[in-house]
């Protein structure tokens, strides 16, 4: 039995969210567990002096502070759990509402797994499929130099198709690379399971089995 801790928590919510996103399932609940592991994995990263994706985009992005950075990662986020503003007066939020769409969970996803990649080094394969999944629709944003023989290769065309026939694509791929051997034994790939039964926790509900930290 291993410790509950912050690092725990932060992957089990990005891994529950990645799993729902992969099985196309409420993207209410990806967005809230993917910002709320997010932001945890990013606190961390930042207390151990660790680079993390909103490092970059700070560092890269002219006229953009942290403030309208948090506002655009968190505006969907917040809508969903807040009633009030901080006056205490309710929040308006039907455009941001309206706007949401599971399109807006692709970007939770892939900061949140940047980040945790960055603190542990290692990903779960899904999670290395996702990536692949998210280079291959966002191919303007790469640098030069990215290995886009491999991302073509295994989701060719996939800006042409819609959505959903994109997230089928996504599912057949994880599951197609589910067994990899090769993959598994990298050093980078935790070979934890995404997603854990609520076996795992002992009776006081303060441990689990596995340390994925």
């Amino acid at each position: 039995m291993a410790s509950l801790t912050k690092l725990n928590v932060a992957r089990h919510q990005l891994a529950t969210a990645l799993d729902l996103f992969i099985r196309d399932r409420d993207p209410i609940a990806v967005q809230c567990l993917a910002c709320g592991g997010g932001e945890l994995i990013d606190s961390i990263a930042s207390s151990h002096s660790i680079p993390t994706f909103s490092t970059h985009m700070l560092e890269t992005v002219p006229g953009l502070d942290i403030s309208k950075l948090r506002s655009l990662q968190r505006q969907y986020w917040n809508a969903f759990k807040h009633m009030n503003d901080r006056d205490g007066k309710p929040r308006d939020d039907t455009e941001t509402l309206t706007a949401f769409d599971d399109t807006k969970n692709d970007a939770a996803l892939f900061v949140g797994w940047w980040d945790y990649y960055a603190v542990t080094g290692r990903l779960p394969l899904p999670v290395q499929v996702f990536q692949i999944w998210w280079y291959a629709l966002n191919e303007e944003k790469l640098v030069p130099g990215s290995d886009l023989h491999t991302i073509r290769r295994t989701f060719p065309a996939i800006s042409s198709c819609g959505r959903t026939e994109r997230k089928r694509r996504l599912r057949r791929a994880v599951e197609k690379y589910r067994s990899d051997a090769a993959t598994l034994k990298d050093r980078r790939t935790e070979v934890n399971p995404l997603c854990f039964p609520a076996s795992v926790f002992n009776t006081t509900g303060n441990q689990i089995n596995g340390d994925h930290s």
